[in-house]
Formats: C-alpha cells, sequence, structure tokens
C-alpha cells in the first residue's frame, strides 16, 4: 500500500489532527508525520519521522504579518514528492478509505475560472515535468510568477526590488504555481475530479455539525475518497468547542475513531 505523509510545525495536535490522521491507520495506511523535533505526545498510530530528512533549512519560513508557516508548507511538500513517492495529504484531510495514485498521480481538477489547483492532497512522480519546473521555480529561480501579467511582475519589482519568499504574496506557492505548470503540458489528464478528494465543498461546511446528517447525503461523500475539513474554516468555527451535536458528521467521525475533542481542544 503507498504511503500517505504530512508536516507538523507545532507542539501540538488539535482533535481534528487527531481524527484526520488516525482516520489513515484506521484504514491500514498509517501516516508519516514530520516535524522539526518540537511534536510532543506523539500517538502509536503515527510514525513519526525528522523534516530535516526531507527539507534541512535553518529556519522555518513564516509569514512577516500573518505568521502562517504556509509558504514552508509549500516548500517541504515541493521536496516530498522530488525526494520520495508518499502522497502528501494535509492535516485536515480525512480518509474515507486508503489513497492511492494513478501513475504516480494524486491531485484535483483545478478550477479554471480562478486558475487555482487545491493542494491539499498531492502526488507526482519525480520525473513530471511538472514537478520538475515547479521545483526550479521554487528553489532555482528569481521567484518571478510567471503566471502573472508584465504589468504586475513590473509594479512587484518596483516595491520590492526583487523577489523572495516573504515578498511573495502568501499562497503563491501553492494552489497558483500548481495551476500554471500543471496547465502548460498534458499532465491535467492524470487529474482526478475534485469531489473525490474534497468530498464536502466548504460552502457547506455549515452542515459539518448539523444533527442531522442526512443532509449531507446527496454529496454522496461516503463513497468518496477522502473529506477536507480547511483547518483554518474549521479552527475559527470550532475554537474552543469541546462537544458536538449528537448525530452531525463531526460527532460521528469522532465517536468512530474514539477521539475526545475535550482531551485535544482547538
Amino acid at each position: 500500500m503507498e504511503r500517505v505523509a504530512t508536516l507538523w510545525i507545532g507542539k501540538r495536535f488539535s482533535f481534528l489532527e487527531h481524527l484526520c490522521l488516525k482516520s489513515f491507520a484506521d484504514v491500514d495506511q498509517k501516516p508519516i508525520v514530520y516535524h522539526y523535533g518540537d511534536l510532543e505526545d506523539i500517538p502509536d498510530y503515527i510514525e513519526a519521522c525528522d523534516a530535516r530528512e526531507i527539507f534541512d533549512t535553518s529556519e522555518i519560513y513564516c509569514d512577516p504579518i500573518t505568521r502562517s508557516v504556509a509558504v514552508h508548507a509549500d516548500l517541504f511538500r515541493l521536496k516530498l514528492m522530488q525526494d520520495t513517492d508518499y502522497i502528501w495529504v494535509d492535516a485536515d484531510a480525512y480518509a474515507l478509505r486508503p489513497f492511492e495514485t494513478n501513475q504516480g498521480y494524486l491531485f484535483p481538477q483545478g478550477n479554471r475560472k480562478k486558475k487555482r489547483l487545491m493542494n491539499g492532497v498531492l502526488a507526482f512522480p519525480s520525473e513530471s515535468p511538472a514537478l520538475k519546473q515547479m521545483c526550479h521555480f521554487a528553489f532555482e529561480s528569481d521567484l518571478i510568477p510567471p503566471w502573472w501579467p508584465e504589468e504586475q511582475k513590473q509594479a512587484y519589482l518596483r516595491i520590492f526590488g526583487r523577489s523572495t519568499y516573504w515578498s511573495l504574496p502568501l499562497f503563491s506557492l501553492g494552489p497558483p504555481m500548481l495551476y500554471h505548470f500543471v496547465s502548460l503540458g498534458d499532465e491535467s489528464a492524470m487529474a482526478t475530479p475534485r469531489t473525490e478528494l474534497y468530498s464536502i465543498p466548504p460552502r457547506f461546511r455549515a452542515l459539518w455539525n448539523d444533527p442531522d446528517i442526512s443532509k449531507l447525503d446527496f454529496l454522496e461523500w461516503q463513497d468518496k475518497m477522502s473529506i477536507h475539513f480547511y483547518g483554518s474554516w474549521f479552527r475559527r468555527m470550532f475554537s474552543g468547542v469541546k462537544s458536538f451535536n449528537e448525530g452531525s458528521l463531526i460527532d460521528q467521525l469522532l465517536k468512530n475513531h474514539k477521539i475526545d475533542p475535550a482531551v485535544f481542544p482547538i
């Protein structure tokens, strides 16, 4: 069976990460969690590994304003795909069944209107042209996004002089970069239907804690590969919450995997 892996920067998991990571173990796909030595209370259903095996860096790339570590995660994800055959999963991705690739590929169809390709679940074979181009852009280029219009590039350089990980807009090395490089060739044909990996779209997030779980039946989410819980929204919605409406999606999943939200609060 293929392996899944993620990166965690922080000392502890909330019940969301416990739930999602344990979901992989419970379908016999024990997840690998890379960390930089600060993770405490490591559960036995994950395989903890030193993140420096993948991305050995003297600092954690952290946005100077928001303090987000999304840039570091974006860079780590590229290194992981470049150096291993693991499937990258965000720690807020829940496994309904084991994840598997198609010839080494696992990524959702992109959004043509927004020119974005979601990066919560990703796998590319190491010989992938798109992966090679993304790694070249992220680690060897001048970091001027080639998908930007020329006017935007010139305005950006007038302000910053040169491009760095810190001056780029926060998610530049994520969905817009993925969409651009995957769209350059014919690898987009390897995409998985978006709802297979993101079976409950974010516009239905209000139903996560609805006591009538049948309201989600029309999505046929049980037959898909994954539910994505969109961590930033989830944490805002349920910060400090220690119990959920009985019968709701979250309530049922937590009980199925024996995770107590009161023990691991957000």
